[in-house]
């Protein structure tokens, strides 16, 4: 027993073991909260890696949209998107005819936006 056990009141072997149970079983449960720790982080570096997966396939995907669509201005405030379509049919397969309103008035602006099918 050292002196600084007898200073503290531990003069009893069966408190210093109990003492002792007790930090083991603190330790342990360290050990197991670092452990489960460890097991969060890996699922969420595979969450982070999936999601990098995933956003770079969305802008493989913007681009592409990107790549088959064209904007149009001074367009007619009379034409509908069916005529729009017609026009341009010979520049290649219409897809989607988008034309932009004033968002106060609902009127149109004279802008259209056109995706293809292909580029």
């Amino acid at each position: 027993m050292s002196t600084n056990d007898l200073k503290a009141g531990r003069d009893d072997p069966a408190k210093l073991e109990d003492e002792d149970a007790n930090d083991e079983e603190e330790i342990l449960e360290m050990k197991r909260r670092v452990a489960k720790m460890e097991e969060e982080a890996a699922e969420l570096r595979e969450v982070q890696q999936q999601i990098s997966e995933q956003k770079e396939e969305l802008r493989e995907d913007r681009e592409d949209v990107d790549g088959r669509s064209i904007f149009v201005g001074n367009v007619d405030y009379q034409a509908t998107p069916e005529e729009i379509q017609a026009h341009f049919q010979s520049c290649g397969s219409i897809n989607r005819v988008t034309i932009l309103l004033d968002k106060f008035t609902g009127h149109p602006k004279g802008l259209v936006s056109l995706m293809s099918t292909a580029h």
